[in-house]
């Protein structure tokens, strides 16, 4: 079919239609996916049922296991994470008809845990939809944009002239939640390249061009063990914690360069420096004679990671030294280190592409949000190992709110994945055509 003969047939079988045909299907597949407690290291079970759902609507799936032999033979040493046994990963394919580049949907497979379940409106593993919100863990972290970027897909499968040139792929990668990047390693070693990719987040529906680094830390501190009642013979160690606490967020404050990167400036933190784990004493009655803390540093794109490591330990211990801490109390030590990524919108074909879906999404949902300007993904996730290895351009984009993620009554709006949906299809067309001949604009015609 010549060009314009695709395009009029797209223009007669509006993508809208195409992706409301499976808006039962879609409904389904959310509340089953979220019913998967796919806590990270239990994604199998999940990742398997996923495989199957989709090979039965026709897309090709491709399903492994990977191990961390092979992978620490391509990548070098991996950081601490879970084994991977058990967690396989998969991608699902949307076959072009030929001579276009492809397009890479990334989604991770895990979700945190839901420890208290009594604390939530709905069970965390329910999948309970309620006035149009889709309740359970990982309803948009990441399961919600990932059913998005599934039902763009099946559209697109079901209607033969919308199909684009290039193929669609989607990989559903383990481990994101304990260790950003090795899952998508896993994908990279069996030989999928991106021309481009997308990794779905819950980015409220606004596609993003760029995401965090960062690095995991953990600090012990070293006391002496006494008796209580005789402490001042001790050093308490959870008290030289505190003052580790308290230097690090007089380092947040000192490392809060707003103007460094304008893509961040929105966001109140430049660098956030966040503690998530802290755990001190082994009997009731003493002082405790080790204290251990765990958190993340958030870091800018352009931030390298080997010095910002080595300034957090180094201004880290000279505030503890100023507050009467010596060295040989503090053990610092990083156990994960992640790239982010940034792309020039202004220079690239994909932010092009993108800011084009989008602001027609805005102009004709009303659900679909405003368009402004590009702006970042708060966050570290998948997005950075691509660009980091190959000079992928990627983008951060789906359904769902960032603020609810990791949350008790974590949920997503239906809608939302409908229009998410609808753009993934939309971007799909545009990019895997390519470009038109002679007039330097991504093609696929009118739709």
């Amino acid at each position: 079919m010549t060009t314009a003969g695709a395009a009029r047939t797209r223009s007669e079988i509006p993508v809208g239609h195409a992706v409301d045909s499976f808006s039962d299907v879609a409904a389904r597949a959310l509340a089953d996916s979220i019913r998967h407690a796919s806590i990270s290291g239990d994604e199998g079970p999940f990742v398997r049922w996923l495989a199957k759902m989709a090979g039965s609507h026709g897309l090709e799936t491709d399903l492994w296991q990977a191990d961390e032999s092979g992978l620490e033979a391509a990548f070098g040493k991996l950081p601490p994470h879970k084994s991977l046994a058990g967690r396989p990963t998969l991608v699902i394919r949307l076959p072009g008809t030929g001579g276009g580049p492809n397009l890479i949907f990334n989604a991770h497979s895990d979700v945190v845990a839901a420890p208290r379940p009594e604390d939530w409106t709905h069970g965390p593993w329910s999948g309970t939809e309620s006035e149009g919100m889709v309740f359970g863990r990982g309803a948009c972290d990441t399961k919600g944009p990932l059913v998005a970027a599934l039902w763009a897909m099946l559209a697109l499968h079901s209607v033969p002239d919308l199909r684009p040139a290039g193929d669609v792929l989607l990989e559903v990668v383990p481990g994101e939640e304990d260790c950003v990047g090795v899952g998508t390693m896993t994908s990279v070693l069996r030989g999928y390249r991106a021309d481009a990719s997308v990794v779905l987040e819950p980015t409220n529906n606004i596609p993003r061009c760029a995401s965090r680094g960062g690095c995991r830390f953990e600090i012990e501190t070293v006391g002496r063990s006494v008796h209580g009642t005789v402490k001042w013979l001790g050093v308490d160690a959870i008290e030289l914690m505190r003052r580790v606490q308290m230097a690090l967020a007089s380092m947040e404050a000192r490392w809060n360069d707003r103007a460094a990167d304008t893509l961040f400036d929105m966001y109140p933190i430049a660098r956030p420096i966040t503690v998530d784990q802290i755990h001190g004493g082994e009997w009731q009655g003493m002082i405790s004679d080790r204290c251990r803390l765990g958190g993340y540093l958030e870091l800018l794109p352009g931030d390298s990671r080997e010095r910002m490591t080595a300034r957090f330990t180094a201004e880290l211990l000279d505030s503890l030294r100023q507050a009467g801490v010596g060295q040989e109390r503090v053990n610092v030590k990083f156990t994960e280190q992640y790239a982010g990524h940034r792309v020039d919108p202004a220079a690239s074909p994909l932010c092009a592409a993108a800011r084009a879906v989008a602001t027609e999404a805005s102009r004709s949902h009303v659900d679909a949000p405003r368009w402004t300007a590009w702006s970042a993904f708060n966050s570290g996730c998948e997005a950075g190992l691509r660009p980091d290895l190959h000079g992928t351009p990627t983008l951060v984009w789906g359904p769902g709110d960032l603020a609810l993620a990791h949350a008790v009554d974590e949920h997503i709006a239906f809608r939302d994945v409908r229009v998410a949906a609808e753009m993934f299809a939309r971007m799909a067309i545009r990019w895997c055509n390519g470009p038109v001949a002679g007039t330097g604009d991504l093609g696929g015609g009118a739709y």
